[in-house]
């Protein structure tokens, strides 16, 4: 009889067990089943924008050593660290547009078309509009010009351009055709920016009907940007945050 009921405690002892299994195995399973696709690129990103900025903070540092070292080598050779700022600066202002340049490049001027009008066309179709100076120097930008220039006024990644009537307004100041744009950069990439067969310069002359003429030049001088900026959202973001 004790034998009997040995065997019959084992025997619900094993059931247990494998019921317990199989649920901790069902769970398991489920869990791993049921993650949603939503949540695992959730962490990618997460990830993903972690490393980047990872990455970002060590080349920072990397940067404020490079510069610190030269500082403490400017200093040991006894040179003063305000002139190296003072160069830095002037390096900043330049890269910025905030200084006169000069270097090879091109002229391109814009004007509206001559052509004779189809019967009903509207006279704005050969007329100059912001949309096409615009598209001519992304055109340039894409190319390689290092400084942009229109009737004078230097342009920043800040400029604006807009039509006002027969005119132009690029930096608050208004311009009349024709649009006189100098860009210092390789002068036969430039040139091939706005003469090559399917671009937008062509497009305008033989198509729209624009005037287009483009010259290589050895040397062009573009001034600085000589409008006040006045940032009024902007502001340094604060380390850590």
């Amino acid at each position: 009889m004790k034998y009997n009921v040995w065997k019959l405690n084992i025997l619900l002892f094993s059931i247990l067990v494998g019921f317990a299994i199989s649920l901790q195995a069902k769970n398991v399973k489920g869990e791993y089943l049921y993650v949603p696709l939503k949540v695992i690129h959730d962490y990618k990103v997460a990830i993903e924008s972690e490393r980047k900025e990872m990455e970002n903070l060590q080349k920072m540092i990397l940067e404020k050593k490079k510069q610190m070292e030269e500082y403490k080598k400017i200093k040991q050779e006894g040179g003063v660290i305000k002139e190296a700022m003072q160069k830095e600066l002037e390096e900043q202002k330049l890269i910025g547009g905030f200084v006169d340049v000069e270097g090879p490049g091109i002229i391109l001027v814009v004007n509206d078309g001559t052509r004779e009008l189809y019967e009903g066309e509207d006279p704005n179709n050969v007329l100059v509009h912001d949309i096409d100076v615009l598209n001519l120097v992304n055109d340039l930008k894409v190319a390689g010009a290092e400084a942009i220039s229109i009737n004078g006024q230097r342009l920043l990644a800040t400029s604006e351009m807009s039509c006002a009537g027969y005119t132009i307004r690029i930096n608050n100041q208004v311009f009349a055709q024709p649009f006189v744009i100098k860009a210092i950069g390789d002068p036969k990439t430039l040139e091939a920016a706005l003469n090559a067969p399917g671009t937008y310069a062509r497009f305008l002359k033989e198509i729209v009907g624009l005037y287009i003429e483009v010259n290589t030049v050895l040397n062009i001088k573009i001034p600085k940007y000589s409008e006040e900026i006045d940032f009024q959202y902007l502001k340094p973001a604060e380390e850590g945050v």
